[in-house]
């Protein structure tokens, strides 16, 4: 079984580390006095001598903070008194750090908490060398697709000692180089790059080589290499390597693995940009296809004729989140150009605040019956009602001055809200895993098992509020939808936050514990269109 290290780092940046048994353990201030199962931690007067207590299970580190303890924890920001963490996650109590990490191969060392800090400080002067040099190179060419190349030349200057850099793309368990520098190794070890990306964190390894034998004697040769991670969008991954050979103190190695940690976040950063306005461009390309396929096709004529098969106006709505977002972007592009919303979309001098209610009313009916083949699994109930299952006419969101065919500006603006209901019409999937939820689902009391819908106003605000209930995931966390969570991206940066698709969040417990009730809200800030 694969040991686990409990690793503290106190405010001088000294590291204490225990390798843990299946054991609970008692963490606290060091006292001068030796006890079984007592990890006792120096230079930190702010812990109690029984400050908390730790244990394995199950790959994880649970901690619990005893009543006792003079100072409170800190995980994720917030005081927690019980808790678990995983492999590269940290938590703070007193002036210590506490973390675990798996156990290293000798010579391996990990960049972690004030470790990183404090050599950051002993050479100050040459990380803010590397910021100020990176960015200004970067500058030079911020289109460049290869911000890596400027990060090399920085690197040279700082640190002479690295004989050869890397910078490559991880796959999976695969390596792509996409640059190299200096001689050496064609790529990283597969285990190196593991540990980082899993504890996010800059890794540093230490082997030792000989020289070729010679008349007089063999000499041992230290090679050691630190690789740092970085993330892009969409998961991607990425490492910059640095390696070199000769001994190096330990604080040595840590002030040259705290410059490439430095350097290689600032290209992360770059890269996220870099990968954004590559998006962005294809957004564009795809919002103003789609547009022109959609307004020449007479697929929106088609979806509006009520005299069209139930399954030909089927097909065109699954197409209408496409359409949706397409006019988004064009939105977007708009707002970009004349620096606030279009003046043509908006109905002057309109003043019916409960129109808002009809339309949003009439887009959750019209979603639950959209799709004739596909019923929703669950009830809906609108405003205490039970919902007919039977075409609906799509009202245009005032005061929105929409295309009456096209709906073009009501479908911009509710692309959250159509997501959010058509994932609700498809949940749980009559497929996969989704069976089984179906089952489970279908044990609930009928009164249970209704989704309840609500619109109201609040000032000039208008609120779609939806409760239903939902089988959690295996660590009885509640499932969240991906696709949301780009969407509230979108609706953030490219509808200027008019509207808000909320979070869901747990509401109450059913009569099978892993079936909860959960709520969630979408908002439109109407009130904004009419200043």
């Amino acid at each position: 079984m694969e040991q686990m290290v409990f690793v503290a780092v106190s405010p001088d940046g000294k590291r204490h580390e225990w390798t843990l048994e299946d054991e609970d353990y008692q963490v606290g201030r060091a006292d001068g006095q030796t006890r079984p199962y007592h990890l006792a931690v120096e230079g930190d007067p702010h812990l109690s001598r029984q400050h908390f207590s730790v244990r394995l299970h199950n790959g994880r580190m649970q901690v619990r903070r005893n009543p006792g303890a003079r100072n409170p924890i800190f995980w994720n920001g917030q005081e927690n008194d019980a808790f678990e963490i995983k492999v590269g996650q940290f938590f703070t109590t007193g002036k210590t750090q506490f973390g675990l990490r798996r156990q290293q191969a000798p010579g391996e060392l990990t960049l972690f908490g004030f470790s990183k800090e404090k050599a950051r400080l002993r050479r100050l002067q040459d990380c803010f060398d590397a910021v100020i040099q990176l960015l200004e190179r970067l500058r030079k060419d911020p289109t460049s697709s290869t911000p890596w190349r400027p990060a090399f030349e920085v690197i040279h200057n700082l640190l002479p000692r690295v004989e050869q850099l890397l910078f490559v793309e991880i796959l999976g368990s695969k390596q792509r180089v996409l640059d190299r520098q200096g001689e050496g190794e064609e790529s990283i070890p597969g285990e190196l790059v593991r540990q980082a990306l899993e504890q996010y964190s800059t890794v540093t390894l230490v082997t030792q080589s000989h020289s070729p034998e010679t008349d007089q004697t063999v000499a041992a040769i230290a090679r050691w290499r630190v690789l740092s991670p970085l993330h892009g969008l969409e998961s991607s991954s990425y490492a910059l390597s640095a390696s070199g050979s000769g001994y190096l103190e330990p604080e040595d190695l840590e002030e040259v693995a705290a410059i490439i940690d430095l350097v290689a976040e600032l290209v992360g950063h770059h890269l996220v940009v870099q990968q954004a306005s590559e998006y962005s461009n294809l957004l564009g390309v795809f919002g103003h296809h789609v547009g022109t396929l959609f307004k020449t096709s007479g697929a929106l004529r088609l979806w509006n004729d009520r005299s069209q098969s139930p399954e030909v106006r089927g097909v065109i709505h699954h197409l209408l989140p496409i359409w949706g977002v397409s006019q988004a972007i064009s939105l977007h592009k708009k707002q970009g150009e004349q620096g606030a919303l279009p003046a043509d979309w908006v109905l002057p001098g309109w003043n019916d605040p409960p129109a808002v209610l009809a339309s949003l009313r009439s887009l959750v009916a019209y979603l639950q019956s959209s799709v004739q083949s596909e019923p929703p699994f669950l009830p809906w109930w609108l405003e205490g009602q039970p919902l007919a299952l039977e075409e609906s006419p799509l009202l245009s969101l005032p005061p929105l001055n929409d295309n009456p065919v096209v709906l073009d500006k009501t479908l911009a603006l509710t692309i959250g809200l159509v997501e959010m209901l058509n994932n609700l019409r498809k949940y749980p999937e009559p497929r996969g895993a989704g069976r089984e939820d179906r089952r489970e689902l279908a044990e609930l009391p009928e009164e249970e098992r209704r989704v309840h819908f609500r619109c109201y106003l609040e000032g000039e605000t208008a609120v779609v509020e939806l409760e239903q209930p939902v089988v959690t995931t295996g660590d009885g966390s509640i499932p969240q939808s991906r696709s949301l969570d780009r969407i509230r991206a979108l609706e953030s940066r490219l509808l200027g936050a008019l509207v808000e698709t909320g979070r869901t969040e747990k509401v109450s417990v059913t009569s099978l514990e892993h079936i909860l009730r959960v709520r969630q809200r979408w908002i439109y800030h109407w009130g904004r269109l009419c200043r």
